[in-house]
């Protein structure tokens, strides 16, 4: 079957082509959708079978982790079991492109949370992403549209290329440059920086001890 494709605009969402993703999601299939400045692969979180397939499209070998996009803070609260009280001040003031490590609930399925303890959240503030998220239900996956071992991107073409196998991708253009987001564990202390990114360790220090990757 050939992937559909379906064009929104980057700041102004198309509300058909953002209903057209949710009902792809509502079915169990698995989707790519721009983020700030790269797409992103996503599915319904609760649905154990559509995380399988979204992990086999990408080609992860062996039980991983996913980030888990949100465009809401009090999503927070039905993904992670709790906020650490020291960082009670980084969730509220929350830095674009900072995903944040927490202790995950126990209903979390294994197939977000690789199997451990934690889930890795991200608020995302861009209009399409937001959208998307609020309609399919308050959170999708965002690990980066690409096969394992290849980089990631933010041009559509390339996704629609190396990823045949996707459901729908929602195309809002080329995104603007940038990298990944600051992978940051604060599920105990010190604060660990997983994977550095957009976020500079220097700008999370004030909020609590950091230490690097």
């Amino acid at each position: 079957m050939a992937l559909a494709r379906v064009q929104t605009g980057a700041f102004r969402p198309s509300a058909d082509a953002i209903a057209a993703a949710v009902r792809v999601v509502e079915n169990g299939g698995v989707i790519a959708y721009p983020t700030e400045h790269l797409y992103a692969l996503g599915c319904d979180p609760r649905n154990a079978a559509a995380l399988r397939r979204l992990a086999a499209l990408k080609g992860t070998e062996g039980p991983k982790p996913l980030l888990l996009a949100v465009a809401d803070r009090v999503e927070v609260s039905r993904w992670a079991a709790r906020i650490p009280p020291r960082a009670e001040s980084l969730v509220a003031a929350w830095p674009d492109g900072l995903t944040l490590v927490l202790p995950a609930r126990p209903d979390v399925l294994p197939e977000l949370t690789g199997g451990g303890a934690t889930i890795a959240l991200r608020l995302v503030r861009t209009a399409v992403a937001v959208a998307l998220i609020r309609a399919a239900g308050g959170a999708l996956p965002a690990t980066s549209a690409n096969p394992a071992g290849a980089p990631a991107t933010g041009d559509p073409d390339r996704v629609a290329a190396t990823l045949p196998g996707l459901d729908l991708l929602l195309d809002a253009g080329t995104l603007p440059p940038g990298g990944p987001s600051t992978l940051l564990d604060v599920a105990a202390s010190p604060w660990r920086v997983l994977r550095s990114g957009s976020v500079p360790a220097e700008a999370i220090e004030p909020f609590g001890p950091v230490q690097g990757a």
